[in-house]
């Protein structure tokens, strides 16, 4: 009886403990998400736009889905995970905790190479992170969006919405700007038979 108390106890603190590393993850799962559909709502053509009503223009020339636009924000959903190659994973300096950007910049500026790492096994788990948080919340990820008064996606869905994020944790999926000791000749790669992992350190 005792013995099955322990292997109880110890069931659980793996599961707290698994749990808490994967918050990262889950968290960085949550940035990609939600910057995959901003930007390919950004990307609609403003013709089409006015003609379906399911975007308007704001001041600043970017649109924002409507009320209308459930069907639109649906087929985002089943696209948004489709792109995690394009991220990579990271250490925030200041919180030493693991966070994900883009390889690219989305202004086209050259991006920072610098302590970054990339790997398929990253890659198949960021993927099925995003895939699980567009699933198991996607209605409250619409709603956000189709909210004419928010400004601030990130919070409202990764933060206020999944409890994916602490406000401490948002983050730019950007990367930095490329500076002049950067030298894409520092990346290392390493070979491996399950998988394939590039690291470049400051």
């Amino acid at each position: 009886m005792m013995s099955l108390l322990w292997f109880n106890i110890l069931l659980l603190m793996s599961a707290i403990m698994a749990h808490a590393k994967d918050m990262d993850l889950y968290c960085g799962a949550c940035h990609m998400l939600v910057d995959e559909i901003h930007w390919e709502i950004n990307q609609t053509d403003p013709k089409r736009t006015i003609q379906v009503g399911s975007f308007r223009i704001m001041p600043d020339g970017s649109q924002r889905l409507s009320e209308q636009s459930t069907v639109q924000l649906t087929d985002l959903l089943e696209t948004a995970c489709s792109k995690p190659g394009d991220y990579y994973q990271s250490v925030d300096k200041l919180t030493n905790t693991k966070i994900y950007k883009r390889q690219n910049r989305r202004d086209g500026q050259p991006a920072s190479l610098k302590n970054l790492t990339l790997s398929k096994d990253i890659m198949k788990m960021l993927k099925f992170a995003c895939e699980g948080i567009a699933e198991d919340f996607e209605e409250e990820i619409i709603t956000v969006f189709r909210d004419k008064e928010n400004e601030n996606y990130l919070q409202s869905i990764c933060v206020s919405q999944t409890e994916l994020c602490k406000e401490s944790q948002l983050y730019d999926v950007n990367p930095d700007v490329v500076e002049d000791e950067d030298n894409p000749d520092d990346i290392e790669s390493n070979n491996q038979e399950s998988d394939t992992e590039v690291k470049t350190e400051l």
